[in-house]
């Protein structure tokens, strides 16, 4: 018996364990852990994805109904237009759209408010310094009794395109005066060619503006430097022939700058429109030397920048352009 059962055990020799089956179970085996870390990671993976999908569509839901909520209210508020415009009277004039206001940089709109606080705040400060008697020259209008009045709105600064888009909008004659092209307004030569007249809005040294313009007429310019830009700006825009002061409270109070100034422009054949931004202003006693015309302000338009403001100026104006039979309005 002893005999037979050691025949029975049989030796397991190395080759046997790598057989094809054994290796095959092993295999099997071993994968199994990693079959289910995959399994648990894409699980999980999954789950993620049905969150982030179940959130974007809610969002999307709620999107949706945002947008039907402004729907529904600017049908309403068209309705409401609507209506009110059918029960007002019939000569009611529908005017066009006005052109989208462009929207600039913080320093820009101060840069803006600065000068044109500038030209006012000079103005009615050199009526408070001016001597009782002090020469100043006062040039009266002549009064034209035949034909209507005659009343001439320019509008400073002009610089953008949707500035131009406004002013073509107005249904009367506007003249803009825009400023020589630089890098913040590139575009003002190919703007104010739209135009059948036009006037150039030229930088000139102030009293208290301490932000001017690029290349601003100074009262220590020379008749050499004042001649070049003065070419400059004509090469540019060669149909322009009137020109009016940007700022200019220091340069027009001065006698010398300004008599070197309107020598170069009665060279050129220019017209100078003195904005008078002070009472001070020497242009008149030039203008005459020289024999020149001279056209000044009578009216800002913009001493308030209040629309009642505005209008209370307006009507001015139209009283003075009435007296006189013109009157000029900035």
């Amino acid at each position: 018996m002893r005999k037979k059962r050691k025949k029975s055990l049989k030796k397991i020799s190395p080759t046997s364990l790598f057989s094809k089956k054994n290796l095959a179970i092993f295999l099997i085996i071993f994968s199994l852990p990693i079959m289910g870390i995959f399994a648990l990671n894409y699980l999980d993976v999954f789950q993620k994805e049905k969150q982030e999908s179940n959130i974007d569509h809610s969002t999307q839901k709620l999107m949706d109904k945002m947008k039907k909520m402004l729907d529904d209210e600017k049908n309403r508020l068209t309705l409401e237009v609507q209506k009110n415009t059918d029960s007002n009277d019939s000569t009611y004039q529908k005017y066009p759209k006005l052109p989208p206001v462009i929207t600039y940089k913080k320093e820009q709109e101060v840069k803006k408010t600065d000068e044109h606080f500038s030209e006012i705040s000079d103005y009615k400060k050199s009526l408070e310094q001016l001597d009782k008697d002090e020469d100043v020259k006062i040039t009266k209008k002549p009064y034209i009794q035949t034909g209507k009045p005659k009343l001439a709105i320019i509008i400073d600064d002009v610089s953008y395109e949707h500035q131009v888009r406004m002013i073509e909008n107005i249904p009367y004659k506007i003249t803009p005066s825009f400023f020589p092209p630089t890098s913040r307004h590139p575009d003002t030569v190919k703007l104010a060619s739209r135009f059948e007249f036009a006037m150039i809005h030229l930088p000139m040294e102030a009293l208290s503006y301490t932000k001017p313009e690029p290349s601003t007429l100074v009262v220590s310019d020379s008749s050499l430097v004042m001649q070049k830009r003065i070419r400059e700006l004509k090469k540019l825009f060669p149909r322009i022939s009137y020109y009016n002061n940007h700022t200019g409270s220091k340069f027009t109070a001065n006698q010398e700058a300004m008599d070197r100034l309107f020598q170069v422009f009665k060279d050129e054949n220019l017209s100078f429109v003195d904005s008078r931004t002070t009472a001070k202003t020497k242009a008149p006693f030039v203008a005459q030397k020289y024999g020149m015309n001279l056209l000044s302000r009578d009216v800002f338009l913009d001493n308030e920048i209040e629309k009642n403001a505005i209008q209370k100026q307006l009507v001015k104006a139209v009283n003075l352009a009435k007296k006189h039979g013109f009157a000029i309005a900035i």
